[in-house]
């Protein structure tokens, strides 16, 4: 029987500082923008961010101490990822923001399903691959029920559309299917299927195209403003709150190039600390998939892993030009409420399996 243990302290405190800091960041990133562009408060994005910090700090609270053996049913799991399916399809039915329709409008504020599929999905698939089954037939039904749900998640994502989203819920999916000890044959055909559909989906859309070319060729403008701001900061910094670039050359400093600032603003010390502190993070989450306590757990704890791990190594890479340009936060840090929250979610979850484990 499982056995309580005490939280994780390490993961714990380095969430914390890292959402920490990411409120600080985005007050640095942001200001010039919220107010010369959008015309609102200068800490506007700023506050938004701390909200977003405190709501998902009170939802990590409650995942960390919520029973896991009832999360990780399938008559819990299987209900919540049918709910995001359901939240993924009604942004289709509101009128598309910035062509695309990637936003639920509520009337107080805005969801981002996405976001809410990377716990979601590894959670119904951990339920899902997690439990005994008596035969051979069984379990393989079981595999093709988990890579309909994997493929109807990344399909929903995908049509929004959000590349980088889909690219990442899928490795994440993969990730749980390698640790169930699916046979190689489904997800050989599972990884024929995603290269195509992901190679038809980049070749149908011309700004998907161009971002191959630049890569390749030319740096594009946005990863240039960046690696500027990174090659700017030098060791030390020019000090927090000093950026150059943030004044109107770097799209979106405050979202998917809030690791540009760092660079510039506190320096390679700075951006060397920040990404410790993810690999600290991410490195927890993978002590969680040892320490859990079912089966269950261990394919939850190491989707979630994964998730953070690759989410944090594809934004560092675009701002380095180690990848094409894709806009995807840089967990905790990046300004966004949906994954700001949904992040802190994970780590609520990742402290449960991490206490509850054997």
């Amino acid at each position: 029987m499982p056995q309580t243990r005490r939280i994780d302290r390490t993961l714990l405190g380095a969430t914390v500082l890292t959402a920490a800091v990411g409120v600080v960041m985005v007050a640095s990133a942001s200001g010039p923008l919220a107010r010369e562009s959008y015309h609102l408060w200068e800490y506007e994005f700023a506050f938004r961010q701390l909200l977003a910090v405190l709501l998902g700090l009170a939802a990590m609270l409650a995942a960390t101490f919520v029973p896991l053996d009832k999360l990780t049913s399938w008559k819990v799991a299987f209900p919540l990822l049918a709910a995001t399916w359901a939240a993924l399809a009604a942004a289709f039915l509101q009128a598309p923001v910035a062509a695309t329709h990637r936003w639920l409008q509520l009337p107080v504020s805005s969801i981002q399903p996405s976001a809410i599929a990377k716990v979601t999905l590894p959670l119904a698939l951990a339920a899902l691959l997690g439990r005994p089954y008596a035969d051979r037939k069984a379990r393989r039904k079981a595999h093709r029920l988990a890579l309909g749900m994997i493929a109807l998640t990344v399909g929903l994502v995908l049509v929004e559309p959000d590349l980088g989203s889909a690219v990442l819920l899928l490795v994440a999916a993969v990730a749980i299917l390698l640790l169930a000890d699916v046979p190689v044959r489904p997800l050989a055909g599972l990884a024929a299927a995603a290269s195509l559909v992901f190679l038809i989906a980049v070749a149908i859309k011309p700004y998907r195209v161009e971002r191959l070319r630049t890569f390749f060729g030319e740096t594009s403008y946005q990863v240039q403003q960046s690696l500027i701001a990174i090659g700017g900061g030098g060791i030390l910094g020019r000090g927090l709150g000093q950026s150059l670039q943030k004044l109107f050359y770097l799209p979106q400093p405050h979202t998917d190039f809030i690791f540009a600032v760092i660079g510039e603003e506190l320096g390679l010390l700075g951006t060397l600390a920040t990404l410790a502190v993810l690999g600290i993070i991410v490195s927890r989450a993978l002590v969680a998939v040892r320490h859990a306590g079912t089966p269950a757990a261990a394919l939850l704890a190491g989707g979630l892993a994964v998730t953070l791990g690759v989410q944090a190594l594809l934004n560092v890479s675009v701002c380095l030009k180690l990848l094409p340009a894709k806009g995807l936060p840089l967990p905790l840090l990046s300004a966004g409420g949906s994954d700001v929250m949904l992040t802190l979610v994970a780590v609520g979850l990742l402290l449960n399996i991490g206490k509850e484990g054997a």
